[in-house]
């Protein structure tokens, strides 16, 4: 039975690695070494208890600093409702942290992206709508809560096709050195950012794809390889 605990603990580990939320992954460890450390301590093992004693006391300080944060810092009501639609995967505080890395820009139409070169910034669409072309043909439209330049800023290519403002739109820009230091410098927040990013792609293509009918399955693809570069799975 006490041999149980050696699996349950790599079982919690298995769990923590596969958890997208940091602070159940800090808990799941906790779970695991604790795990780990009793068992250790039922065999006699006292290096192992003790290693393991250390991580379960790091990673339960991470959790009380993670809980912390998260109480500490609520989303602003104006912004609330974009957090939760669009943002989910960032806590309140990196939310915060990252909205105000950027700035927001007005456009009365004309061009947001052209094909072939790299896009100045990443954009989010608070309102208006954009239109994603290539040699002057519609791709797709895009509307508010989409992203626009995510592709270009994912794979480092230049945007295959051209995105371009349908009349008066208002946006939130990243600049692509801010965003490009975010590896190194803030890893954590550049893995939650490519969740938000990686969600808004999934919906673009389930938006495509519930249009349907041959005309759309003839265009889609192109739109969202030439606009998954560019604008309906941005530039």
């Amino acid at each position: 039975m006490i041999d149980l605990l050696i699996h349950l603990g790599y079982l919690f580990m298995l769990c923590a690695l596969l958890a997208r939320d940091i602070l159940w992954l800090r808990g799941l460890l906790v779970l695991a070494q604790g795990s780990l450390a009793a068992y250790a301590w039922t065999h006699a093992l006292p290096a192992m208890t003790a290693w393991n004693a250390v991580f379960v006391t790091i990673n339960a300080c991470w959790m009380l600093l993670i809980l912390r944060e998260r109480h500490a810092v609520q989303v602003p009501a104006a912004l609330r409702a974009l957090h939760q639609a669009h943002f989910a995967a960032l806590p309140p505080a990196a939310f915060l942290r990252f909205w105000n890395a950027g700035s927001e820009q007005w456009r009365d139409g004309g061009e947001l992206i052209r094909a072939g070169s790299n896009p100045e910034a990443l954009y989010f669409l608070l309102d208006g709508q954009v239109r994603v072309q290539l040699d002057g043909r519609e791709l797709a439209r895009l509307t508010k809560g989409s992203f626009v330049g995510e592709m270009s800023l994912l794979s480092g290519d230049t945007a295959a096709a051209d995105v371009v403002a349908l009349g008066p739109v208002r946006l939130r820009a990243w600049p692509l050195p801010y965003l490009h230091e975010l590896p190194g410098q803030q890893p954590l927040l550049w893995s939650q950012v490519q969740s938000v990013i990686g969600y808004d792609i999934v919906e673009k293509i389930r938006r495509s794809s519930a249009q349907g009918g041959a005309a759309a399955a003839g265009s889609s693809g192109v739109a969202l390889a030439g606009a998954g570069s560019s604008g309906s799975a941005g530039a």
